[in-house]
């Protein structure tokens, strides 16, 4: 029996219950939850056949309700955590003990959780699937090279927004030395040069490494790889290099979505190296890399013909060579090119004549785009359910913001450009709306008068 957001009433429906959900309240996440830890703890000694527990809508879960969920349901195999802010390493090594059945865990968002409760859970959990560990300040590299070496079998792995994971994290690939030595060179080379007493160069400058830099590689064997990882987002892992990647693509060849949004010190070799995993990849997100360039994206593009989800979103130096190639892919379903400025509406015209597959587009912030780039997409793309053109100037014009979505409370059209946002019929109701208004431009045109646009869905010229 499932019980979602309330707890089992009597000793016998504690005993027949097997999942458990509490979920926060959305418009009001502060609010106090349903059910508190107190009454969590009070309840579970009697549901020895829990198999599922969702428990991040209850804010103060501790670490003794942990204790007390492990020793009385055996069959946990699904967990969740998130946001539980009061859980320490205690209720972690309780669950590491006792829960050997889980397969999935989701432990993002709490705080304390540190290097030692992380590595005992990875290693009490062989059958560990699925981990989310998404925004955990005090883990560093050393709890998460524990988990490339007993994690084998992880499906699913997100460490998202982990400002301690550095390179010395992921696996020694032989194309780091090589990869070492070219950055040795340039930094040698960069000292040589005659520079500003005010300027001093990035060598002379070099402080002593921390503990933490200093770890030796990670060598693992050439047979132990994470061959079972189909999804792995590193997003806003600030500190990740080029050699990170190197690691990752050798020792999790079948990666078929990952994220690397945020990762700023990524560069073009990191996106060559992706290229390895050719057909494998399905979904890439590499937002806000500013180092990548119009080459290392068409190079990823056309060794992974199998993109279905590609966001390019705010890396200023792409321009429209990028999408002429993703746009030539036979399965993409989702794109995001966000921020560019110098997309052009011959891109716009080159996805209409192409892209046939596109579901979901956002070209947000593209401000150099006109309405005789917009049309031919509304036009041409029959299966787009989900348009976001917000930002840009053009569709300023009157009578299309009848068609958009209404903004997010507390939206400043003022500071953050127009908001338009379309969806499913209100496509093809733009895209209607825009054509009848080009049929009036001609017209006028055609009667040497004056042009007149219009709100309304009528064709007369006046």
């Amino acid at each position: 029996m499932s019980y979602i957001d309330v707890l089992p009433s009597d000793e016998e429906s504690c005993y027949y219950a097997e999942h458990l959900e509490f979920h926060r309240d959305p418009e009001d996440p502060n609010l106090a939850p349903a059910v508190s830890d107190d009454e969590l703890a009070a309840v579970l000694p009697y549901c020895p056949n829990i198999t599922s527990a969702h428990l991040s809508g209850v804010q103060d879960v501790s670490s003794r309700t942990l204790i007390i969920l492990a020793e009385s349901a055996p069959n946990l195999t699904h967990l969740d955590l998130s946001g539980c802010t009061n859980v320490t390493g205690l209720g972690l090594n309780a669950i590491a003990a006792h829960s050997t059945s889980l397969v999935s865990v989701a432990i993002s968002r709490i705080s304390g959780i540190t290097d030692p409760a992380l590595a005992r859970l990875v290693r009490g959990l062989p059958l560990l699937k699925e981990l989310e560990m998404d925004h955990l300040p005090l883990v560093t590299s050393v709890s998460v090279r524990d988990i490339w070496i007993f994690g084998r079998g992880l499906r699913k792995w997100t460490l998202s927004g982990c400002p301690q994971v550095t390179d010395s994290a992921f696996p020694w690939a032989p194309a780091r030395e090589q990869l070492r030595k070219l950055e040795t060179t340039s930094l040698e080379d960069e000292a040589s040069e005659p520079a500003p007493s005010t300027r001093p160069t990035r060598l002379a400058t070099a402080r002593p490494k921390t503990w933490l830099e200093s770890l030796p590689p990670l060598v693992l064997p050439a047979t132990h790889r994470l061959n079972a990882l189909r999804v792995l987002d590193l997003s806003h892992c600030v500190k990740l290099t080029d050699s990170a990647v190197l690691g990752l693509v050798a020792y999790a060849p079948r990666i078929q979505h990952l994220n690397l949004a945020g990762c700023l010190e990524l560069t073009d070799r990191a996106l060559h190296a992706l290229c390895a995993l050719g057909s494998h990849l399905a979904a890439v997100d590499i937002a806000g890399l500013e180092r990548v360039t119009d080459g290392d994206a068409f190079a990823l593009a056309s060794a992974c013909r199998r993109l279905q989800s590609v966001d390019i979103s705010f890396i200023p130096n792409l321009s429209d060579l990028v999408l002429l190639e993703l746009a030539a892919l036979p399965h993409l379903r989702r794109l995001a090119a966000a921020g560019l400025p110098r997309l052009t509406d011959n891109a716009a015209c080159f996805l209409a004549e192409h892209a046939f597959e596109l579901e979901m587009l956002h070209l947000t912030y593209c401000i150099r785009l006109t309405l005789d780039g917009v049309r031919p997409l509304l036009r041409r793309l029959t299966k787009l359910e989900h348009l976001g053109l917000s930002g840009i100037p053009a569709l300023r014009r009157r009578g299309v913001r009848r068609f958009s979505d209404a903004p997010p409370e507390g939206y400043e059209e003022r500071k953050r450009g127009v908001y338009r946002v379309f969806r499913q019929g209100s496509i093809r109701a733009l895209g209607e709306f825009l054509e009848k208004e080009e049929w009036r431009k001609r017209e006028a045109e055609r009667l040497n008068v004056l042009f007149e646009p219009r709100g309304d869905d009528s064709r007369a010229l006046y």
